[in-house]
C-alpha cells in the first residue's frame, strides 16, 4: 500500500510551491494546532485516495468508509499502534506530545477527550513531517496506520 500511495505525484511539487508563493525554507516549527490543522487535511486526502481505489462504488459507501478511517477514535488508535511499535523518533514523539498536551477549548462530539488529544497529536505529527519534506516517512506512517485500522475493522 505504501507504494500505491507514493506513485503518481510528489508531495512537494515545485510548481505548487512557486504558484502559491510558498517558501522553500518552511520547517515544522509551527504552533501545534497549526500542524494538526495541516495534518488533518493531509490525512483526509490520503484516506480519500485510498478509499477511491480500494472501495469503489457509490459515493455514500465510500464516504462511510472514509468517516470510519478519519474519525478521532481511528486516528487515536493509529497513534497508539505507532507508539506501541516503538518506531517513532524522539522528534516525532516530541511533536506528538506537544500537540496532545495542548489544552483545547473544543473537542469532537463523538470522541473521548483522550481520543481527541491523541488524534490531535497524530495530525500534528503528519503536518510536521509534511513541512519538513519528509514525505516518505509521512506515507510510511499513514500506510502503517491504515493497514492497522483495516485489520481492526475486518476483525470487528
Amino acid at each position: 500500500m505504501e507504494q500505491e500511495l507514493r506513485e503518481g505525484a510528489s508531495l512537494f511539487p515545485e510548481y505548487y510551491e512557486r504558484s502559491l508563493g510558498l517558501s522553500k525554507g518552511r520547517d515544522g516549527d509551527c504552533p501545534s494546532l497549526v500542524l494538526a490543522y495541516l495534518g488533518d487535511g493531509l490525512y483526509d486526502l490520503f484516506v480519500r485516495d485510498y478509499v477511491i481505489f480500494h472501495y469503489p462504488g457509490n459515493i455514500k459507501r465510500m464516504n462511510e468508509k472514509k468517516k470510519r478511517l478519519v474519525c478521532a477514535s481511528a486516528q487515536s488508535e493509529i497513534m497508539g499502534y505507532l507508539i506501541g511499535r516503538k518506531g517513532l523518533t524522539e522528534r516525532e514523539m516530541a511533536v506528538y506530545r506537544r500537540a496532545r498536551n495542548h489544552r483545547s477549548e473544543s473537542r469532537s462530539k463523538n470522541s473521548t477527550i483522550l481520543d481527541y488529544r491523541r488524534a490531535t497529536g497524530f495530525e500534528a505529527l503528519l503536518g510536521d513531517l509534511y513541512l519538513r519534506r519528509e514525505g516518505e516517512r509521512l506515507m510510511e506512517l499513514v500506510s502503517l496506520g491504515i493497514r492497522h485500522l483495516e485489520g481492526e475493522l475486518h476483525e470487528g
